[in-house]
């Protein structure tokens, strides 16, 4: 559907305003998708991302500086989001050997897991995902241009 259509909006956008209310209205409607898809899991998008990204750097830990430089959403509270995950037994925190005020948080075998039963529901099947529509060139060519959007 048309963003327009979206918005119920029936006057003319310039392109570039089009394309930014587009993006945002995009996000948002791709959240509460990730969302409604974790729900059952008991845990939020931004602790998905945590988990991903620990699983990413298994065995090797993180620091909670180093997981929030590769968040999507990079003003999540990570302490909190860790503190919380560490509670549900997903991700452990040690002290780092050289730096006794650092902490290197892993991924726990319950975070394993977790990320594995989410995985086994088809949530990052590509044939299931938004965007199934888009050829793997269109994909690309959005991906593309997304980047140069930000510029």
């Amino acid at each position: 559907m048309k963003i327009e259509a979206e918005l119920k909006n029936t006057k003319p956008m310039p392109p570039r305003q089009r394309a930014m209310l587009n993006i945002l209205f995009t996000a948002s409607w791709l959240d509460c998708y990730v969302q409604r898809q974790l729900r059952p899991f008991g845990i939020t998008h931004p602790q998905y991302n945590i988990l991903r990204i620990l699983n990413g750097s298994y065995p090797k830990g993180l620091s909670v500086l180093d997981i929030k430089g590769r968040m999507i959403d990079r003003s999540s509270n990570v302490s909190r989001l860790v503190e919380k995950l560490r509670e549900s037994g997903h991700v452990e925190r040690v002290p780092h050997k050289g730096d006794r005020r650092m902490v290197v948080v892993t991924i726990s075998e319950g975070g394993k897991k977790l990320l594995a039963d989410i995985h086994a529901t088809g949530f990052v099947d590509t044939k299931n995902m938004p965007g199934n529509t888009l050829s793997e060139a269109e994909a690309t060519e959005l991906a593309d241009l997304l980047d140069k959007f930000r510029g």
